[in-house]
């Protein structure tokens, strides 16, 4: 379970003041915010990254203190730029070094597999992978670790639709497993498909709740131009 408990932030002109919430095993709850650098500095705190000013963070009940990043929970970030990684080295290379380092390989093959991802990809230099094929990667070794808890910061943002349709697979299977999934995003649409239930972000709070299947029934856009835009 994923508990957020009076949580205050504050960061240049994104702030939040006394978030509350909590993310039950086996249900993914989406939180919209329109601005990415509000989710970037939210996502950084639930990390572990960097301190909030104050409030709690839990996950499993065990209190994230400081920048202590919890063992019971993966990140997985929104990929910016491949130039953040070892561009030089061959993606079978990369992906035997984070082995080594303890990461299970048939894990990673796991989600590679659900991804269609061919074996050819593994001499190729990660510079050269198309950004879908470099975003499949990293999905998978963020997997790998599978934590009881996972939190996502928009990971999906101008991808393909067909690896969507391969992530939202992939996302469903955690569910079905029992993880408790926090997305942070600002997509109303993408959140009403895939997320059991929705909280909305304004002017540094959470203002409205909703389950997802109850949006369905309301003016989704009429939401986003109160709320996101």
């Amino acid at each position: 379970m994923i508990a957020l408990k009076n949580l205050t932030l504050e960061k240049d002109d994104f702030y939040l003041s006394d978030l509350c919430l909590e993310v039950s095993q086996g249900e993914i709850y989406f939180l919209l915010n329109r601005l990415d650098q509000g989710n970037d500095f939210l996502f950084r705190t639930l990390s572990g990254f960097q301190s909030a000013e104050s409030g709690e963070i839990s996950y499993d009940g065990m209190r994230l203190i400081g920048v202590e990043r919890p063992q019971t929970a993966v990140f997985i970030d929104r990929v910016h730029d491949r130039a953040d990684f070892d561009t030089e080295a061959r993606l079978g290379h990369w992906l035997d070094f984070l082995c080594a380092q303890g990461l299970s390989r048939e894990d990673i093959y796991k989600t590679l597999l659900v991804g269609n991802f061919h074996e050819r990809h593994l001499k190729k230099m990660v510079r050269d992978l198309a950004p879908e094929t470099f975003k499949l990667a990293y999905l998978a070794v963020c997997l790998a670790a599978d934590g009881a808890n996972i939190v996502i910061n928009d990971f999906i943002k101008g991808a393909e639709k067909s690896f969507e349709l391969k992530f939202n697979k992939l996302l469903l299977q955690k569910k079905a497993a029992g993880r408790s999934i926090l997305f942070l995003g600002n997509d109303i649409f993408y959140a009403s498909e895939i997320a059991d239930r929705v909280g909305f972000i304004k002017n540094g709070r959470l203002m409205f709740e909703a389950a997802a299947v109850d949006l369905k029934d309301m003016d989704i856009k009429d939401l986003y131009l109160k709320f996101l835009n």
